[in-house]
């Protein structure tokens, strides 16, 4: 049995390598594929399409997940959860060497690519307290997402540059071996800790309902939950929208489109550090509000942009502070809510949260057919900023680390 440092050393090595990849591998995939539907329909609304059937396992899957995160083992699931998405990305150019590759496969596909990763992400959130201990929780979540941010800055770089010189399909091939490294950093994991007295004895839908009211009994998490969920309106129709606008607009290439993301990229790390500094000394419910603010001020100068420049500026703008707030968001989690019941309050925060993303994904994909997309970006950003605005009186409260005896499930 390994101990102490050497085993906290294996698993800060086995735990991030593993992220490095996944993330990575994430990234290119996510430019890559609305590229792919863009070559082959130039629609909108088919990229809205294609947005819905990717997020709807945020609402659908991230709640069951959460569940089997909190019966089963956590390892397992994500080692699985990575298998299922290498093979499935791999079908895509599999497809198209047998000229059999049709929009309804590739929708199909990102569907269940989609519900392998919300597996895989719940579980990944959910299990970082049993690998690290609680003081480490900042800076370990500060790394994590340091990490996912500096993915964003390679993987745009390696997408552009692989779309531009080999054509889109040795992309998905790439991608698509990338999640087998990650199957065996997975199997060096050993926990610090195992869950928490109190592991699942019921019913499945009761162990739902028990995630459910814990996050409704607990007034910052419902607060919170509730302003994601209003704000990913804007978020949502940049996220689906982002390459069209880029591609339809302004008639950027693959290779500026990677300048796009690798510069804001930068931005994210400046805003992974300054987290990191204040997020201990600072009232964190104050910087999360603060966050979501700036982001949607971001969101307004993206519909006025006018070159690759500028929209690199903007969206750096506007995710920055998103990413400072899901640092601060996740460790606020992990310090309140009890292991044995993280991987539910996960899941449901996660459905409730992102349900807004697959609608207005699809919904600016069709309405971008008949509005100027510059108009959809600004309407959504003002009502944001307002719901912040309305939502303002969150940072005033009180912090609290709250044990599981303070918050109890009727």
């Amino acid at each position: 049995m390994i101990q102490g440092s050497a085993l906290k050393n294996r698993n800060v090595l086995a735990y991030f390598l593993g992220t490095i990849l996944f993330k990575l591998g994430d990234k290119v995939y996510l430019i890559a594929i609305p590229w792919l539907i863009y070559e082959l329909t130039q629609s909108a609304a088919t990229m809205g399409i294609m947005f819905l059937v990717q997020t709807l396992p945020l609402i659908f899957i991230s709640p069951i997940a959460g569940m089997l995160a909190d019966r089963l083992s956590r390892k397992k699931i994500m080692i699985v959860s990575a298998g299922i998405q290498g093979c499935l990305v791999l079908f895509i150019p599999l497809l198209h060497y047998f000229d059999w590759l049709e929009i309804g496969f590739i929708y199909v596909l990102g569907f269940l690519i989609a519900s392998a990763g919300a597996c895989f992400n719940v579980t990944n959130g959910t299990v970082i307290p049993q690998l690290f201990e609680r003081n480490q929780l900042m800076r370990i979540n500060s790394f994590f997402q340091f990490i996912d941010t500096s993915s964003v800055l390679f993987g745009s770089m390696i997408a552009g540059i692989l779309i531009s010189q080999f054509g889109i399909y040795p992309v998905f091939i790439i991608v698509g071996v990338t999640y087998f490294p990650i199957i065996l950093s997975l199997l060096l994991l050993q926990f610090l800790k195992e869950k928490q007295a109190g592991a699942i004895k019921t019913t499945s839908w009761h162990s739902l309902w028990e995630g459910a009211i814990y996050l409704w009994n607990h007034k910052v998490l419902r607060s919170l939950t509730i302003l994601i969920f209003v704000v990913n309106v804007a978020n949502g129709a940049l996220v689906s929208m982002l390459v069209f606008f880029s591609r339809d607009q302004l008639r950027l290439t693959s290779t500026e489109i990677g300048w796009v993301y690798a510069g804001a990229a930068i931005a994210q790390i400046a805003g992974i550090v300054l987290v990191n500094m204040i997020g201990k000394r600072k009232h964190p419910i104050n910087l999360m509000v603060i966050n979501l603010f700036i982001s949607a001020l971001g969101i307004i100068g993206i519909a006025f942009s006018l070159n690759w420049f500028t929209l690199m500026l903007c969206v750096a703008i506007q995710s920055a502070p998103v990413i400072m707030f899901n640092v601060l968001n996740k460790t606020y989690r992990q310090q309140i809510v009890p292991t044995h019941i993280l991987g539910r309050v996960n899941g449901m925060m996660m459905m409730i949260s992102l349900a807004s993303l697959p609608l207005a994904g699809f919904l600016t994909g069709i309405l971008s057919e008949l509005i100027n997309i510059r108009y959809i970006f600004l309407t959504l950003a003002v009502a944001s900023l307002l719901a912040v605005v309305r939502f303002r009186a969150l940072g005033k409260t009180e912090p609290e680390i709250l044990t599981e005896r303070k918050i109890m499930s009727p």
